[in-house]
């Protein structure tokens, strides 16, 4: 059930975004000169988010320690990166090929592999890598600095979607879903929701009339098991909505 302290609404959508954007650049700034842990999500949405953040217009997203972030990603359609569905593309278009990120840092879901459960398994163990310095046992999950999310019409977050079997993955860091049940039917590979769940922050972002009645639903009823009331993340969480079209 999503705690309504989390809930920023906005009548407006251009506000709505730029909210988020603020969220963002704050979680970013990590003082120090380690590394900064952010996982994007997919999606159209997103595109006037990523916009705001390579803009030079504000200071506030313009002093974004860029050089220090580690880019990886919640979830992707199991598609080339060229593919017009591919997250990584959509976000290397719209994002990342404006911003000072060296390429290493830049850790796409690799959809090259022979199946999107080969491709998870492999993402799983880049992460392992990636967050291997952190003196967690063994079978701790990461604390990504970031995350940004939306939602679905079904109340999906990532690509865990409602009673689907990924939803109930406990165990594993990545996982894979073969049928999201909705379009485009493109099989997914997501973080699962421990992941989600341990992030310092996230930031999930949902406009549009069409998602209204599956956030209430999860704002609303305490028994939801839709995948936006099973999210629950230990640090800070800010729900930035926006339902008018």
């Amino acid at each position: 059930m999503i705690s309504r302290d989390m809930v920023h609404d906005f009548i407006d959508v251009d506000m709505a975004y730029a909210d988020a954007a603020e969220r963002i650049a704050a979680a970013l700034h990590v003082p120090g000169s380690r590394r900064i842990t952010l996982a994007l999500s997919g999606g159209r949405s997103p595109i006037k988010l990523f916009e705001l953040l390579r803009s030079d217009s504000q200071g506030v997203f313009r002093d974004i320690p860029w050089e220090r972030v580690v880019v990886c990603w919640v979830d992707e359609r199991f598609v080339p990166p060229d593919h017009p569905e591919s997250n990584f593309g959509l976000a290397r278009k719209w994002l990342l090929s404006s911003l000072p990120i060296p390429e290493e840092q830049i850790l796409p879901m690799p959809t090259d592999r022979s199946s999107p459960k080969e491709a998870a398994k492999d993402y799983e163990q880049t992460l392992r890598q990636l967050f291997a310095a952190e003196s967690e046992p063994a079978d701790f999950f990461p604390r990504f600095d970031l995350v940004l999310l939306g939602m679905g019409p079904d109340g999906h977050v990532a690509s865990l979607f409602p009673n689907k079997p990924a939803l109930g993955e406990r165990t594993r860091w990545v996982t894979h879903e073969p049928e999201p049940g909705m379009e485009p039917q493109i099989p997914r590979i997501t973080l699962t929701l421990p992941v989600l769940n341990h992030a310092h922050s996230t930031v999930a972002l949902v406009t549009g009339s069409k998602k209204q009645q599956a956030f209430e639903q999860a704002l609303n009823d305490p028994d939801s098991r839709l995948p936006a009331a099973l999210l629950s993340p230990q640090g800070e969480m800010a729900w930035v909505t926006c339902f008018s079209d």
